[in-house]
This record gives structure tokens, C-alpha cells and sequence, in this order.
């Protein structure tokens, strides 16, 4: 007789990606869907040594259950789910100004992505820690955490190896959809 093995962790990460795929195709509650153009920056520390990889890149925007969010890489092959807020701030110029905030990227869902490939093989950045921000039309990115070294299975199962560590930044602003 077979047994199944209960994992909760794969079912997590598959649960995240239908939670992705839901919030990016606009079935969710309160969808926002925006999108950013703006460049990236992302340096890693590798067992091998430094590497870095700088470019243009779109990020598309979700929020929904208005307390999460999907933010898309489609260049990086990247979603992340963080939680969602906003508030109200003092503005520059004297008034308040709202300001929406990313944070923690939610380890119940999306996050780990993977590497691009000329910096090897089965290397997915773990996130873990960071921040986002919404102000006057423009998104702010600011994450890190460990780089993993492992097939999509064994990174889903908790099971790859370190390999380094990472540092995350994306400035853009936001565009009109088509």
C-alpha cells in the first residue's frame, strides 16, 4: 500500500501561484492593476564571488483583499506576494499625501525566483526581507535575502542549498495600459 506525503510547504507555493496567476488575470476583489517602467538593480554575493545585473524592466502591480499584494517581473520570470497599505502622510509641500507600502514579502506565498542564467544553473532568489512604495505615480522596490541553489522542487520543498545573498532595488514609474 502507497502512502501520500503531506507537504504543506509545496502546497503553499502551489496555492501562492494560483493566488498570483488569480490576482494577475483580474479575478481577485479590488484589483488596482498598474504597471511601472523604470530599471533594476540586483547584486549578488555568491559563493563564486559578485556578480551584478542592472537593466529596464516592467513591474506589474495588483492589490487585492485590499491588504495584499502581486507585484510581476515578467523580464526577471518574477511574481512576489506582499502584504498591502496605505496611509496618510505629510506631503512636501505642507498638505497629506496618500502613500501605499509593500512589506515583508508573505511566506505563505511566491518567493523565490529564479536567477537569470548567466549567473548558473538551478540559483533562485529567496526573498525575505524588504520594502515598496507607491508615492506620486512612482514605485520604489528595496528586498534582499538568500540565494538557493536547487531544482524548482527542492527550493519549493525547503530543501536547496545556500548559495549567497542578495540585494534588490527597482525604481519606475507608472505607465498607461494598454
Amino acid at each position: 500500500m502507497t502512502h501520500a506525503r503531506k507537504n504543506p510547504r509545496r502546497n503553499s507555493l502551489l496555492a501562492g501561484l494560483l493566488l498570483a496567476a488569480t490576482a494577475l488575470t483580474g479575478c481577485g476583489t479590488g484589483d488596482i492593476n498598474r504597471k511601472y517602467q523604470g530599471t533594476y538593480d540586483l547584486q549578488l554575493q555568491l559563493d563564486s564571488g559578485a556578480k551584478q545585473a542592472q537593466g529596464k524592466l516592467d513591474v506589474g502591480f495588483n492589490v487585492y483583499n485590499d491588504s495584499d499584494a502581486v507585484v510581476t517581473m515578467n523580464a526577471l520570470k518574477c511574481s512576489l506576494s506582499a502584504s498591502y497599505s496605505t496611509l496618510t502622510e505629510p506631503g512636501a509641500e505642507g498638505g497629506k499625501v496618500e502613500v501605499e507600502y509593500l512589506s515583508d514579502v508573505r511566506p505563505d506565498q511566491v518567493h523565490a525566483c529564479p536567477v537569470p542564467a548567466e549567473f548558473g544553473e538551478n540559483l533562485w532568489l529567496d526573498f525575505r526581507l524588504g520594502l515598496g512604495r507607491v508615492e506620486n505615480h512612482q514605485l520604489t522596490i528595496d528586498y534582499n535575502g538568500t540565494v538557493v541553489r536547487g531544482t524548482f522542487d527542492e527550493v519549493a520543498n525547503g530543501q536547496a542549498t545556500r548559495a549567497g545573498t542578495f540585494g534588490y532595488t527597482f525604481l519606475g514609474d507608472e505607465v498607461e495600459l494598454p
